[in-house]
C-alpha cells in the first residue's frame, strides 16, 4: 500500500495560489479505446496490425501531438487511453487514422480534458518546495 505519509512535508496552497495553478492549466484531448466488432481469429493480421498500431502511436508521440499512451493492464471494457496535445477534433482524427480503429479493432471516444503538468507545478511554486 502506498504511503500518503511525504504529503504532510509539502505546502498546502493557499486560494490565490490555486488559481495560479487553474490559470496553468492546457487543454488535452482524452482518448478512449475500446474493443471494435471485428474479428480477432486470423493470428498474421492481428500481430501485422499490431505493429501498424504501435507504428502509428510513435509518429504520433514523435509529432509531440500525443503526449501519453498505452494500454489498460487489467481485463477492461477500455482497451486503451491516450491524451493528446491537441483539439478534441484533431485527436479524433489523428486516432481514428490509426490502423486498428480503420479495421475495426477499436472504437475511438475522444474527451475535452484539461490539466496541468508536474513540470509547470514544479516551476510555478518551486519557491515553496
Amino acid at each position: 500500500m502506498p504511503s500518503t505519509g511525504f504529503l504532510e512535508k509539502l505546502p498546502t496552497l493557499d486560494p490565490e495560489a490555486i488559481k495560479k495553478m487553474i490559470s496553468l492549466a492546457e487543454d488535452y484531448a482524452l482518448v478512449i479505446l475500446r474493443k471494435g466488432l471485428a474479428s480477432r481469429e486470423d493470428k498474421e493480421r492481428n500481430e501485422r496490425l499490431q505493429l501498424a498500431h504501435l507504428q502509428h502511436l510513435a509518429k504520433l508521440q514523435l509529432s509531440g501531438k500525443l503526449v501519453l499512451n498505452g494500454p489498460v493492464l487489467q481485463e477492461h471494457e477500455i482497451l486503451g487511453v491516450s491524451i493528446y496535445a491537441t483539439s478534441v477534433e484533431e485527436a479524433r482524427e489523428l486516432a481514428e487514422a490509426d490502423p486498428k480503429v480503420q479495421e475495426g479493432y477499436l472504437t475511438v471516444e475522444v474527451i475535452p480534458w484539461m490539466a496541468v503538468s508536474s513540470e509547470e507545478m514544479i516551476g510555478a511554486f518551486k519557491n515553496l518546495l
